[in-house]
């Protein structure tokens, strides 16, 4: 809910989620560590009235409200402004849910006699997976944002009043002077006694995390990171947690191992050639491999759990290595790797530890077989990586990754027509011709014949001196249609790719126009623009803003169109770019069409032999000098003609389900 309410102040990628999982890991492993040491205080009664406190501060923090959660201004490191965001806005609350199950468990443990207290962290998961799949399906769907905080607020506060009682009942039948058995029995973890078992949780507790983080990354590369794509990666995590901790028969060694062995040469190829796979066929294949893997982690962490006077360190050293893998998928890879080659890193780390584990094995007799199960399925997996990759990245130019996302500057030479492409997660940005001499023509969705190209070439020959607004950059092919005197304004969040378009491509420096290309999110811009110098006035706005193949939902609601009404002339074009290969946005564009009053035309340009890309536009106005053009009238139709539903979003209500292509 949080990460939807923030997601469109932060150009709406999947690097927000990401973001809010290390803010999850950190905040759970600043709560278990409260756990460990409240556990440490002498008496019952000085534990609950420590805890007792810290629920009352949760509930005067009630109700949340949008205002304190949302923000408007992204400085040059968004991680660490969603993490400050979210720690002033959430942070006090989910300290507590964070803390409460492993202390009710150790409390449970220490005056219930031969309780499995361990199948209660299996029970708490059941409910944190049922909750996940209740946000998209039920919540999301049906509530208005505003109305989900408010009743998140009121869930808050009956949890919190649930724990009162729960903390009478151990004030009522335990005695409160007694020092707790944990203070007396001899804690071999504690004790140095077995460290190596400490590193092995830790490791194998991060590598789930890094799969779990890297795995919704990919998933969404080109399909926007909607919450039903978040939840279904957490929700396999939490299944591996339940069914290991829950029975440890579930994890069968030889039996995941192998399984694992034939699934990371799916992973592989999933990485390397994901676009090639339908949606559906990328959210299973994914799934699966995240599942076989969280097993293999998490039933070695099952079988291996200390006893009840060490579960709070236990959950702690967990939660330390849930934190470090977050890190490492959120911040470190943005880093060091140039893809997300976290996932390669994930998959290998799985091998290496079953390997690790096998021949540090402390009772029984090592399986070899096993072992050089594991070593030859890594050694297959890491040189089908390395062989794929350098065909892949063999035509590199330049390759770049950042919060935004991953780009690259492709020379497709063994093609009749040689280009240089940009190339965003799979999907191609724009394209020129390698053999250009002078003005390069603009190709793929931007080329003449496409509806965008009709009608900046409609607006140039009725004059000059014309007003442009574009939202998304690329590689600034539309500057080509820029007369003299003309003015064209881009509008880029990812400073990479206005680096690339000045670097790599030429449209910008050999166009007539004056080009200004403004960094930032171009929703918070032009309002910035409208509030500080007024309307720009423009002649056509165009909104081509691409995360890969999905456009972030918060330039296609109510409020982003009435934003978009206050910039655009009287007589002004709105265009939007919709081509994209997992979501269908004709209803969208209907929604628009209701809302505005404007008529709309609905232009799309098929593939030739010279340009595979079929290209998607539809444009809205009301000037009828450009809807009568007999250009316009036969290579355009009415969007009602091919597209009968209608679906209006807003800021506090949207879902993408409803546009997926399946």
């Amino acid at each position: 809910m949080v990460a939807k309410i923030i997601l469109p102040y932060f150009g709406g990628g999947s690097a927000v989620w990401t973001a809010c999982m290390l803010f999850y890991q950190s905040l759970l492993l600043v709560g278990y560590l409260y756990s460990f040491c409240i556990s440490k205080l002498r008496t019952v009664y000085q534990q609950l009235a420590v805890h007792s406190v810290l629920l009352v501060v949760g509930m005067a923090l009630m109700p949340l409200s949008l205002e304190s959660i949302a923000t408007t201004e992204i400085s040059t490191q968004p991680f660490f402004d969603i993490f400050t965001l979210l720690l002033l806005g959430i942070g006090a609350p989910y300290f507590v849910l964070s803390a409460t199950s492993p202390l009710l468990q150790y409390w449970l443990s220490h005056s219930v006699k031969n309780v499995q207290v361990y199948r209660l962290y299996s029970v708490s998961n059941v409910a944190a997976m049922m909750a996940l799949f209740c946000y998209p399906l039920i919540i999301e769907y049906n509530l208005v944002l505003s109305m989900q905080v408010w009743m998140w607020s009121g869930l808050y506060i009956a949890f919190s009043l649930f724990n009162f009682y729960c903390l009478y009942q151990v004030y009522r039948n335990t005695d409160k002077t007694a020092i707790q058995p944990v203070q007396t029995a001899q804690s071999k973890l504690a004790s140095g006694a077995n460290i190596t078992r400490c590193i092995k949780w830790f490791l194998l507790s991060a590598t789930g995390v890094i799969l779990l983080v890297s795995t919704t990354n990919n998933l969404t590369i080109n399909v926007p990171p909607i919450p039903f794509l978040w939840t279904l990666p957490l929700a396999l995590y939490l299944l591996t947690y339940i069914l290991c901790f829950f029975d440890e028969r579930v994890y069968l060694k030889w039996y995941w191992n192998l399984m694992f062995s034939v699934v990371s040469l799916v992973a592989l190829f999933l990485f390397s050639i994901g676009s090639q796979f339908a949606i559906t066929e990328q959210i299973c294949l994914y799934l699966v491999v995240l599942f076989v893997a969280c097993i293999i982690c998490h039933g070695e962490i099952a079988k291996s759990k200390p006893g009840n006077e060490d579960m709070t360190l236990f959950y702690l050293i967990l939660a330390a290595g849930g934190c470090a893998g977050s890190v490492f998928a959120s911040i470190l890879a943005t880093e060091l790797f140039t893809q997300y080659y976290e996932y390669i890193v994930g998959i290998c780390l799985v091998f290496v530890l079953s390997i690790a584990m096998e021949w540090q094995k402390q009772q029984g007799r090592v399986e070899r077989k096993l072992v050089y199960l594991n070593v030859v399925g890594c050694l297959v997996f890491v040189s089908l990586f390395y062989l794929m990759q350098s065909q892949f990245n063999r035509y590199n130019v330049y390759e770049s990754r950042n919060f935004f996302g991953i780009i690259q500057v492709k020379d497709i030479v063994n093609i009749d027509n040689p280009q240089r492409r940009l190339i965003d997660g799979y999907t191609s940005h724009g394209a020129q011709a390698l053999a250009h001499q002078g003005k390069p023509m603009p190709l793929s969705y931007y080329r003449p014949e496409t509806g965008v190209g009709v009608m900046l070439n409609l607006m140039a020959n009725n004059g000059s001196g014309n007003k442009v607004g574009i939202i998304g950059l690329g590689v600034g092919a539309l500057a080509y249609y820029g007369q003299a005197q003309d003015e064209f304004v881009f509008y880029e969040i990812n400073p990479d790719v206005e680096y690339v378009a000045k670097r790599y491509f030429n449209y910008l420096t050999t166009s007539a126009a004056t080009i200004d290309v403004r960094s930032g999110d171009a929703r918070v811009s032009l309002a910035n623009d409208y509030q500080q110098n007024g309307a720009h006035g423009f002649d056509m706005l165009i909104v081509d803003a691409f995360s890969s193949d999905s456009i972030p939902q918060h330039l296609l609601t109510r409020e982003a169109l009435a934003l978009y009404e206050q910039h655009l002339a009287a007589d002004g074009v709105l265009v939007f770019h919709i081509s994209n290969s997992y979501l269908d946005l004709r209803a969208i564009m209907s929604g628009i069409e209701a809302q505005s009053g404007l008529q709309s035309r609905y232009f799309k340009t098929s593939d030739s032999a010279t340009d595979t890309d079929q290209a998607e536009w539809v444009i809205f106005t009301s000037n009828m000098r450009y809807l009568a053009d007999p250009q316009v009238v036969s290579k355009s139709m009415p969007l009602r003609e091919v597209s009968q539903n209608v679906i209006q979003w807003s800021d506090n209500h949207s879902s993408l389900l409803s546009v997926i292509k399946l």
